[in-house]
């Protein structure tokens, strides 16, 4: 663990670098609360085929240290989310390719810092990344299903790979935004997004076993929403960078509706980017998604979860998207009933399910 002295000196360091004064707050982070005003509807861009989804799962618990989290792919696959998806419309083509496989590296004894578990993310990612890889060029959207968020360096790894501009969601309470040198504590689900930032290259050592992964994407082409639970490095990072951060304050502030809205405009101003959301369940409130790992009180209602999933299928640029952190060994079995419930919904919504009802539904309606 990094000594809490340590962590004061980056901070400080930090912030002179920035020419900015830190407050401690961990709300309020929004970078443009305006937006730039763009009808984003009507600039052209690619459209996904959505008539076709892959379901990829990664039953990976190896990046933080609560037991039951690589049980979640399989839950929410029990919980009937292909049936569910495929209610939609009876013409979607949907492939289950089944869970990532791999074998853990051998490092010989050596570390990098304190990052835990690294033999087994690094060996699993590289797996993911050639797996949503292979999703997205067979033309489908990519629904991956964790274990937890350390998957996120495979899965938009892999977007990466199939298009090269890509805009990221991350859905959170927390910025996972710590490395090897600053993380308390040492769990890799908690440096996803550093390990992905071209402009967090220099933060790192040589990482091995991460030969396959190079930090592409700006960090600028990422919004936060949900976080309030944001650690002190974390927090210099977001005001260093300025980077998209919409936390729950600003959902309260602006509503869901305008919190996505400015991501949207701020992150893919012209409308063209291929859209990638990460989503963990624990930026729900602890009511709505009791089991999982890191909750924290004061999050999105299911109701703000789905429109999220909603407003993004909406752009015709949603190419792929994480869900993860559901654990099935937390909480009672009600919890874990509610918890799963909630990961369906918001997926089907990322699929195209509209809560005013489905076209299709409706035509076989006015047909009979």
């Amino acid at each position: 663990m990094l000594p809490r002295l340590a962590v004061v000196r980056v901070v400080r360091q930090l912030t002179k670098q920035s020419g900015g004064v830190l407050g401690t707050s961990t709300a309020g982070y929004a970078t443009s609360a305006q937006g730039d005003g763009r009808d984003l509807s009507l600039l052209k861009a690619k459209k996904i085929n959505y008539e076709r989804i892959g379901i990829v799962g990664v039953p990976f618990d190896k990046g933080q240290r609560k037991k039951g989290v690589g049980l979640g792919p399989k839950a929410i696959r029990e919980a009937g989310l292909i049936d569910h998806i495929q209610e939609i419309s009876p013409t979607l083509d949907i492939k289950d390719y089944g869970d990532i496989q791999y074998e853990a590296l051998n490092f010989n004894g050596r570390k990098v810092g304190n990052m835990k578990k690294l033999e087994h993310v690094a060996s699993c990612n590289r797996n993911l990344s050639h797996q949503v890889t292979e999703v997205l060029d067979d033309d489908r959207l990519c629904i991956t299903l964790g274990g937890d968020h350390a998957i996120a360096v495979g899965s938009i790894d892999g977007h990466l790979h199939h298009s090269k501009d890509v805009a990221v969601i991350w859905v959170d309470a927390h910025a996972d935004l710590n490395t090897n040198s600053t993380s308390p504590s040492g769990n890799i689900h908690g440096m996803p997004v550093a390990l992905l930032a071209k402009e967090l290259c220099d933060y790192w050592p040589y990482i091995p076993g991460m030969d396959w992964q190079e930090p592409i994407i700006s960090i600028k082409n990422l919004a936060y929403i949900g976080l309030r639970s944001v650690d002190p490095y974390e927090r210099a990072i977001i005001e260093k960078f300025g980077i998209n951060a919409f936390g729950m304050r600003e959902v309260e502030k602006y509503g869901i509706k305008e919190v996505m809205r400015m991501a949207l405009a701020r992150i893919d101003p012209e409308g063209k980017r291929s859209l990638h959301v990460s989503y963990d369940i624990d930026s729900l409130d602890v009511l709505e998604a009791p089991s999982t790992g890191t909750s924290v009180r004061g999050g999105l209602t299911l109701r703000e979860g789905i429109f999220i999933m909603e407003e993004a299928y909406g752009t015709g640029r949603l190419a792929a998207v994480d869900l993860v952190e559901v654990n099935p060994a937390i909480g009672t079995p009600e919890d874990v009933r509610r918890t799963v419930e909630a990961a369906v919904h918001l997926l089907v919504a990322a699929c195209g399910h509209s809560r005013k009802g489905d076209i299709a539904d409706t035509l076989d309606l006015i047909q009979k």
